[in-house]
C-alpha cells in the first residue's frame, strides 16, 4: 500500500508540474478557489500546506485530485486508481472454509468409491475432492508469495 500511495503522490506532483509548471502557488489558488467558488485573497490560501503536501510530508486529498482533474482536464491519475483498483488480487477464502469444503468433497469421494458401482460417479467426486485440496495448496502458495517466504 505505501508504494501505491508513493506512485499517486507521483501522479498528483506530476500534473501539477504539468499543468503549472515552476508555479505550486497558482495551482494552490487555484485548487482553493476551485472548492471556494469565487477568488480568494492572498490570506485565505493556504500555500504552505500545498507546499507540504508538494514536499510529501502531507498527503494530498481527494479533493485536492477532483479539484485538479476538473482544472487541468486531465483524467490521468483516475484513470491510474482505475488500473490499480483492477490489478488488485480477490480476497483469499478463510483457511477453515477451504478445509470444511475439502473434508466434505474427501467425504464424499470416499463414500462414492465404497458405496457405487458407477466409476463415473466415483471420478468426479474424486475430481472434486482434489481441487478442493488443490485450492487449499494453491492460497497457501499464494500466501508465501506474498509474504516474500515462496
Amino acid at each position: 500500500m505505501a508504494d501505491q500511495r508513493a506512485y499517486l503522490h507521483t501522479l498528483v506532483r506530476g500534473t501539477v508540474a504539468k499543468h503549472f509548471p515552476g508555479k505550486q502557488n497558482c495551482a494552490a489558488r487555484e485548487i482553493a478557489e476551485f472548492w471556494a467558488g469565487r477568488e480568494l485573497e492572498d490570506h485565505e490560501v493556504d500555500y504552505g500546506g500545498f507546499s507540504r503536501k508538494m514536499k510529501g510530508s502531507r498527503e494530498f486529498t481527494l479533493n485536492d485530485v477532483v479539484a485538479l482533474m476538473s482544472i487541468t482536464g486531465s483524467r490521468r491519475i483516475i484513470t491510474v486508481l482505475q488500473q490499480m483498483q483492477d490489478q488488485m488480487q480477490t480476497p483469499l477464502e478463510p483457511r477453515e472454509a477451504l478445509a470444511a469444503a475439502a473434508a466434505k468433497e474427501a467425504g464424499e469421494a470416499v463414500a462414492a468409491a465404497i458405496g457405487t458401482h458407477n466409476h463415473a460417479t466415483v471420478a468426479k467426486e474424486a475430481g472434486d475432492a482434489e481441487q478442493a485440496f488443490r485450492r487449499i495448496r494453491e492460497q497457501a502458495e499464494a500466501e508465501l508469495g506474498a509474504k516474500g517466504q515462496g
